[in-house]
């Protein structure tokens, strides 16, 4: 019973973490110890960050980027996953042509038939 009351307690802590939701900076902003304007600053926050958002508030999010917790402006985030981590992705694939003539094997440059 001791065992099974230990795992469930230690279910719930860890729980915390698993039901932050994924928002993306919008501008490049620090993120503070306490919901307060004047409070130490805990580290700064790129623009189009992904953060983990806890709870939000009309004024302050519940965050943490790099698994170190504090507080973020909410006008500084919005829901939803950042973008590509480093730069742009890939390039889009080149459009397929097709060729009205081709190259056969051993039939040089004619139409196909």
């Amino acid at each position: 019973m001791r065992r099974l009351l230990t795992a469930f307690g230690f279910g719930l802590v860890f729980s915390g973490f698993a039901l932050a939701d994924p928002a993306m900076t919008t501008t490049d902003t620090e993120m503070l110890e306490s919901p307060k304007p004047h409070a130490h600053v805990v580290q700064a926050i790129p623009a189009h960050a992904q953060v983990d958002v806890e709870d939000c508030g009309p004024v302050w999010c519940s965050a943490s980027w790099r698994n170190i917790p504090g507080y973020v402006r909410a006008s500084a985030v919005v829901p939803g996953a950042a973008g590509p981590l480093h730069g742009a992705g890939p390039p889009p694939r080149p459009p397929v042509v097709i060729a009205p003539f081709g190259w056969g094997w051993g039939y040089g440059w004619h139409r196909y038939y």
